[in-house]
């Protein structure tokens, strides 16, 4: 089976881009990392079919682009954390219980129609026709 050994530059890519992208890829590749140093990662790929070197090679083309990717993702992602949790607590304290008062019902809503209309009779299609007439 081929393989193809390679390192990654850790101050380039940070570990969760590099999960990431391989997690995209696990249906395809079979992936070994090994941190060499605080600087370089190796990255060993097989694929699960027995593909020639050059559809190897695509395959490694891939998982990079998909790096690329899922290092941007990460990027904005931490770039935007303080926007999205003051956007999420807005949307948790405007959705507060403490704001709604689910018990009165000014409107009646919630009441059935024999307690908000009594015993009166419901309007029925056949007397609506009717009165059309």
């Amino acid at each position: 089976m081929n393989k193809s050994v390679f390192n990654l530059n850790l101050d380039t890519y940070s570990l969760e881009s590099v999960y990431q992208a391989a997690y995209s890829m696990l249906d395809k590749l079979y992936f070994y990392f090994d941190k060499r140093n605080a600087k370089t990662l190796m990255v060993e790929i097989k694929s699960k079919e027995n593909l020639p070197m050059p559809a190897l090679e695509k395959l490694k083309g891939e998982f990079l682009n998909e790096l690329l990717n899922s290092e941007l993702r990460v990027s904005v992602a931490k770039r935007t954390r303080k926007v999205r949790e003051a956007l999420i607590a807005q949307a948790l304290i405007g959705a507060s219980a403490d704001k709604a008062d689910y018990i009165e019902d000014p409107l009646g809503i919630a009441l059935p129609w024999e307690e908000k209309y009594g015993d009166k009779e419901k309007p029925q299609k056949d007397k609506l026709k009717k009165a059309k007439h």
